[in-house]
C-alpha cells in the first residue's frame, strides 16, 4: 500500500484544498486497497466548515492531523520539526505539497531530514497560482533550493509558467518532471442550500477567500456602485472568510441587500441557486469555481486574469478588466436590463 501525505496550509475552503481533499477522496473510493492518506495542515483553522471536514473525511478514512495549533507565521518555525518527526516515524512513501507556505515548511523539513542524514521520501508539488511569491523573493529563492528534479504538477499553463520563471530568476535549474494536469471536477448536484434568494431580483455570489488577489475591493466598491445606481435589482451573497471580513460584515449592516455566509461544505452542489457567480480575481490558478458554475448552468462574471481566463472561452461577454470600471458597470447594465 502506497502511503501518501497530503500537505496543505489549512483545512478551509480553498482550491488548493479542495484538489487535495478530492484527490484522496477518489483514490480511497476508486483504489481503496493501494493507497493510504494523511491530509496534514500547517495550523488549524477553527470553524464549522473545517470540523465537518475532518469528520467528513474520516468518515472515509482519510487521516487528518495539524501539525501546530498556534498562529499561522509561528507555524512556519514550529511545524517543520513536528513534520520532520512525523516522516522520520512513519517513513511515507510519498509527500505531496500544495501551494508556497506548505512548500515553505517541507524546504525546511527536508533541510532537517539532511542534517540527520534521515532518509527522504519521494516529492510532489502541485503549484496551483500564477503568482509565486511575488512580495517575499528571499523566502522564494530559501524554499525553491530545497528542491532538485521533484515531481512538479501546475493546475494551468499559467501556473506552469510561473514556477518555471521563478525558477530561472534564482539561477535553479527547472524540474525535468513537469507538467500540467487541469483539476477535474464531478458535475454539482442539486442540493438543498442555505442561502436567502430572493427570486423577484438578480442574486449575485462570491464565493472565495476575503483577499485583494481575490477582488474583494472590487467587490465591495461594485456593490456600493450598483446599490445606488440600480437600488432594489440585485442581491448579494458572500460566501467565505479572510482578512476583510470586517470590511464585509460592516458592509452587510449597511446594505440590506447583501449576505454574508461562512464557508459552506458542498457548495458546488448549491451554485445552482445563484443567478451569476462574481470572480473579480487579480490572478488565479485555475479555480474551480469557475468550472464547477458553467457546470451548474451559471454564468460567470469575471476578470481578465491569468489562470481564470482558461475557465472560459476567449470570447466570453462577460469578462472586464479590472483597470476599467465603466466596462464592469456596462456589464451589470446589461445584466439589469436583459
Amino acid at each position: 500500500m502506497i502511503n501518501i501525505y497530503q500537505l496543505i496550509t489549512s483545512i478551509y475552503l480553498g482550491g488548493s484544498e479542495n484538489v487535495a481533499f478530492q484527490l484522496a477522496e477518489y483514490c480511497k473510493k476508486n483504489n481503496p486497497g493501494n493507497f493510504r492518506f494523511t491530509v496534514i495542515e500547517l495550523y488549524k483553522t477553527r470553524n464549522k466548515y473545517a470540523e465537518d471536514k475532518k469528520k467528513g473525511l474520516a468518515d472515509k478514512k482519510i487521516h487528518a492531523l495539524t501539525l501546530f495549533k498556534g498562529s499561522k507565521r509561528l507555524s512556519l518555525i514550529f511545524a517543520p520539526i513536528k513534520l520532520a518527526y512525523i516522516l522520520w516515524k512513519n517513513k511515507p512513501d510519498i509527500v505531496h505539497s500544495h501551494t508556497d507556505l506548505p512548500d515553505l515548511v517541507l524546504a525546511s523539513t527536508m533541510r532537517i531530514l539532511t542534517l540527520f542524514n534521515i532518509k527522504k521520501p519521494a516529492i510532489a508539488r502541485t503549484i496551483h497560482s500564477t503568482q509565486l511569491w511575488s512580495t517575499h523573493p528571499k523566502l522564494a529563492k530559501y524554499t525553491e533550493s530545497a528542491y532538485h528534479n521533484d515531481r512538479v504538477v501546475s493546475v494551468s499553463q499559467g501556473a506552469l509558467k510561473a514556477h518555471k520563471d521563478l525558477r530561472s530568476v534564482n539561477n535553479l535549474t527547472i524540474s525535468s518532471y513537469q507538467e500540467v494536469i487541469y483539476n477535474g471536477c464531478r458535475i454539482p448536484k442539486r442540493l438543498a442550500h442555505p442561502f436567502s434568494i430572493d427570486n423577484d431580483k438578480i442574486n449575485i455570489a462570491f464565493c472565495g477567500r476575503f483577499e485583494v488577489y481575490k477582488g474583494i475591493d472590487t467587490l465591495i466598491w461594485v456593490i456600493k456602485e450598483l446599490n445606488e445606481l440600480y437600488p432594489d435589482s440585485f442581491v448579494f451573497h458572500i460566501t467565505g472568510n479572510g482578512s476583510y471580513l470586517d470590511s464585509i460584515l460592516k458592509l452587510s449592516k449597511e446594505n440590506h441587500n447583501v449576505y454574508v455566509y461562512d464557508s459552506v461544505p458542498n457548495i458546488s452542489d448549491k451554485l445552482y441557486a445563484f443567478d451569476f457567480i462574481f470572480m473579480p480575481s487579480h490572478f488565479e490558478g485555475l479555480p474551480l469555481v469557475s468550472i464547477e458554475s458553467s457546470f451548474a448552468k451559471v454564468p460567470v462574471i469575471a476578470s481578465f486574469a491569468p489562470g481564470l481566463d482558461e475557465t472560459l472561452p476567449e470570447k466570453w461577454p462577460l469578462r472586464f478588466k479590472l483597470e476599467n470600471e465603466n466596462e464592469l458597470l456596462k456589464i451589470f447594465e446589461r445584466i439589469k436590463n436583459s
